[in-house]
This record gives C-alpha cells, sequence and structure tokens, in this order.
C-alpha cells in the first residue's frame, strides 16, 4: 500500500517548479525505496567471495550486478564496482582502460540544482550524454574486430547509461525498472504530464497477464487511468481505497471518476470502510469517523442506527457515543440514548444522573415522575434526603418540579435556622409560582401552619390572602378521603391560623 500512496504522492501531490517539477528523482527515489535493487547483500557477497580485482573480474555474478546498478542509477557505486575491477590483469586491455574512463564519466553524471536553468542543466546533460555515445561507438569498433566478454558486458552499461532503449528492456526485470531508467537517462527533466506516454511505451514491452495486483494499480496511476486506478486500490484494500478517494477529492482529480462510477465513489469507499470496521466491536469509534467524513444521508443513517443498537455497558462508553453523536450532529440518535441511559440509572437508583439525562432531551414526563418518587419517599419517611441529588443537576435543568424541590429544600433549611421570614418568602414562592405539582399543595399548605402560628409575624394580609386563596383551590378538590395524606381535619386548623394571622397582620 505504501508503494501505491507514495507513487500518487509523486504524480499528483508534489509541485515544483523549473528542474524541481521533473518528475524524474522523485520516482527513482520511489523506486528504489519500495523496490530496492540488486540487493545491497548480493553486493557484499560479490566482493566477499571475490579477494582481488582478478576474482572479482572472473566472477560471473559481477556485471550483471554491475548492470542493475546502472539501471536503477547507482552511478556511484557502478563506478566503485569498475574502479575494483579495471586492475584485474585477466581483463584485456581494451576493457580496463573503457572501465576506467566509464568509471569516471559515471561519478561526471549531471545532477539538477535548484538554481540552475533548465537550458544549462540540458547542455552539460548533452555533453554528457554525447561522451557515452562516443564511448559506446568506440567500444563497439572494438567487439566487432575481436570477442570480449568483459568489453561486451562493459558495453551493455554504457548502452543503459546512455539510454539505449532495447539495452535497457533486456536489463530490466520489471516494466517499473524499464520506465525509472528510461527517465533517468532519456529523459530527465520530464514532468508528471509526460508519464503516460512513457508508461504505454514501457507496458507494451511486458505481458499484462503477468502482472500483480500492485502492478496493475501503479501502471493505472502512471497512465493517468483514475477509475481503473481506484477499483485496483479497493482491491488491495478497502483503507486504501477510502484513503485514496478522500485525497483524491481534496486535490480535485475526482472528477474523471465520477463520470464513470454510477456511485459517489468518496462517499462509497469510506461508507465501505467503515462498515467493514463496524465489524470489529473495538474499532467502532474509528468507524464512526469514517462515515461522519461523509456527512450523506446514507452515512448518517447507518450512525444512528448502529449506535443506538450499541450496548452502553459503562459511563465511558455512553460518553464516547454521546460525544460522536454531538460531533456529527446525530439529534435523533442522541434523544434516543439520553433516554436509553436515564432508565439505566432510574433503575439502578441514581435519580440525579437521570433527571440529567431526561432533561438533555426535554422528557418532562420522566422528570416529573422522578421528582414525585423523591418527594413520596420524602413524605414517607420524614427526612429530606434529596438534596445532593438536585444539586447534581440545578445547573442544567430548568423543570419546574427540579425548581420546586430546590426551593422546598432552601425552605426546610431556613426554617431548621430559625430564618422564618425568609423560609415563609419561599414557601410562598412555590405556592404563587405554581411549580409545584397540585398533590403537594396540601402539604404544603401543612408547613405554613407554624409560620402563621409563630410569635413572629411572617406573613402579612396579602400573603395570608394568598395561602387562603390556594386553600380554596385544594378544598375543592378534598373529597371524603385525605388528599396526599393532608385531610380536612388539617386544612381547617390551617383556616383557623390564617385568620389569626389576618387579625394581627
Amino acid at each position: 500500500m505504501h508503494a501505491v500512496w507514495h507513487l500518487l504522492e509523486i504524480v499528483y501531490v508534489t509541485t515544483n517548479s523549473g528542474l524541481s517539477a521533473s518528475v524524474v528523482p522523485y520516482y527513482m527515489e520511489w523506486l528504489n525505496f519500495n523496490f530496492p535493487a540488486p540487493a545491497a547483500a548480493d553486493g557484499e557477497r560479490i566482493i566477499g567471495s571475490s579477494p582481488d580485482s582478478n576474482a572479482l573480474a572472473q566472477n560471473p555474478d559481477v556485471w550483471p550486478y554491475v548492470q542493475k546498478l546502472a539501471l536503477r542509477g547507482h552511478v556511484t557505486t557502478v563506478a566503485n564496482m569498475l574502479e575494483r575491477i579495471a586492475p584485474a590483469q585477466v581483463l584485456s586491455a581494451a576493457a580496463s582502460r573503457w572501465a576506467r574512463e566509464l568509471a569516471q564519466t559515471a561519478r561526471d553524471m549531471p545532477l539538477a540544482s535548484s538554481d540552475e536553468t533548465s537550458g544549462s542543466f540540458n547542455a552539460r546533460w548533452r555533453r554528457w550524454n554525447s561522451g557515452l555515445q562516443s564511448m559506446a561507438t568506440n567500444i563497439g569498433s572494438m567487439l566487432d574486430k575481436a570477442d570480449d566478454d568483459a568489453l561486451s558486458a562493459l558495453a551493455m552499461v554504457v548502452d543503459v547509461m546512455r539510454g539505449d532503449a532495447d539495452s535497457i528492456s533486456r536489463v530490466g526485470d520489471t516494466w517499473q525498472d524499464v520506465l525509472g531508467a528510461v527517465l533517468l537517462y532519456s529523459e530527465p527533466t520530464a514532468q508528471t504530464e509526460r508519464l503516460p506516454a512513457l508508461a504505454q511505451l514501457v507496458l507494451e514491452q511486458f505481458e499484462s497477464d503477468d502482472f500483480t495486483l500492485v502492478d496493475r494499480t501503479l501502471a493505472a496511476l502512471v497512465r493517468h487511468e483514475l477509475p481503473e486506478f481506484l477499483v485496483y486500490c479497493n482491491q488491495i484494500d478497502a483503507w486504501l481505497s477510502a484513503h485514496v478517494s478522500d485525497l483524491m477529492q481534496h486535490i480535485g482529480i475526482l472528477d474523471s471518476c465520477r463520470r464513470v462510477f454510477k456511485v459517489e465513489p468518496r462517499e462509497h469507499y469510506l461508507v465501505f470502510l467503515g462498515e467493514r470496521y463496524l465489524t470489529h466491536e473495538g474499532l467502532w469509534r474509528v468507524a464512526m469517523d469514517y462515515f461522519g467524513l461523509c456527512r450523506t444521508r446514507v452515512s448518517q443513517n447507518i450512525m444512528g442506527e448502529y449506535i443506538v443498537r450499541m450496548p452502553l455497558e459503562s459511563d465511558r462508553k455512553a460518553q464516547q457515543v454521546l460525544r460522536v453523536c454531538e460531533r456529527y450532529k446525530l439529534t435523533e440518535a442522541m434523544e434516543r440514548v439520553h433516554r436509553q441511559l436515564g432508565r439505566q440509572k432510574w433503575q439502578r437508583g441514581r435519580l440525579g444522573a437521570a433527571i440529567a439525562h431526561f432533561v438533555r432531551v426535554n422528557d418532562s414526563s420522566a422528570v416529573g415522575q422522578i421528582c414525585d418518587q423523591l418527594w413520596a419517599e420524602y413524605l414517607a419517611s420524614g427526612q429530606l434526603t434529596y438534596g445532593p441529588i438536585i444539586d447534581s443537576v440545578l445547573a442544567t435543568s430548568a423543570h419546574d418540579r427540579v425548581r420546586f424541590l430546590t426551593v422546598y429544600r432552601d425552605f426546610h433549611e431556613c426554617y431548621k435556622g430559625g430564618e422564618f421570614k425568609r423560609a415563609g418568602k419561599l414557601l410562598l414562592s412555590i405556592l404563587v409560582g405554581e411549580i409545584a405539582p397540585s398533590h403537594a399543595v396540601p402539604d404544603l399548605l401543612v408547613d405554613s401552619i407554624p409560620l402563621l402560628e409563630g410569635d413572629a409575624l411572617v406573613f402579612g394580609a396579602d400573603d395570608t390572602l394568598e395561602l387562603m386563596r390556594c386553600a380554596e383551590s385544594v378544598a375543592q378538590s378534598l373529597v371524603d378521603s385525605d388528599v396526599c395524606g393532608v385531610g380536612r381535619d388539617e386544612l381547617s386548623i390551617f383556616n383557623v391560623a390564617c385568620a389569626r394571622n389576618l387579625a394581627r397582620s
């Protein structure tokens, strides 16, 4: 996969000007990094088994090795090897002479620099190549007169370096090898636009039936056949096709694929990869990110359906799910998750956390039921213990029931602390503001009796009349049985207390 990604970067992403725009050095770097040849171990073995220049020159592997070095552009190593071979006494004088000259020529190979003009470089290149052409002619003349195996092998190295297509094809094992040598020795300033034509000429020399999947993928890329390239990428790996199509979208070269594909290619491959990751439970979060990159209705639906079916076995997992919903605006899924979490917390007795989840989705019914449960527990035990639960959600909830429980808790604290006037104001605010459920009003009226009959005047005339108005509404709904534990006798006591308070106020 790295070879495909690296070449895509070279062909379409790397942009320079002048001599730096040449694709050749980048292609050769890519070739030698991803498909290193000849193997360094081969060179070490050849030198290690040849104690002197004579043994080296007679080693049957040395000349094929040097030819491969030349093909891949390792000209410094070519020069080093030739300088080791040249002193061999088993060589003819001509072979020794030309080995030395070619070694020097290899070291003199022009290299482009960023501050050099194209004209200057091309002039240096033509002079260098002309020297190789003359060398090839001279060696050829000598070979016409007498056979010389070493000189013949040396001639092949010269022919490769002067850019002879037939010689390059004979030495090269793969089309990538051949294309690299053609670029390096025949068109050293070629830009990416030149690749398709050169690649086609090279590929015609090879049997495509023998190509691996990676070969086909790379060939489609250098020929700029992007739809075919993308299909091959997907056959290699779903990760590759997803990331390649995403990169192609960002650099603006995906349109040619859109004209061929029946679906949007980028979204198709991103969703396909995301679905693959969903088959691994531990990679669901990664899958969500790939779906989120699409931002299509299909991907949103997949994310939503998966999330609402996901088991939320821990608070950490739940928070991860909610963050995904928030990040990708999965509103419906988020509401369903909050309700699910609210029910879970409620069942486990974590009422504050349950209220917080129901508040997030404006589920007033559920919030009201939990608050009623807290109120009922208070009435049954006489112990006001829900304070920490309410405090945990107070900052995020404006629900009337939550406010009622909060103000009622404050009323109790003020009453216990002897702040009767403040306690009276809080109790009155609950009744006047109508934030208490109707079934709690009778109990609140009973709570006002000690304040009405206390030594200090807590309720003025207007406040007392307001309390009596609340009592009238309760009396209308009162039947023979108690209402929320408050009976007619207690309401009668309340009415007497109100009358006395009016009299003294």
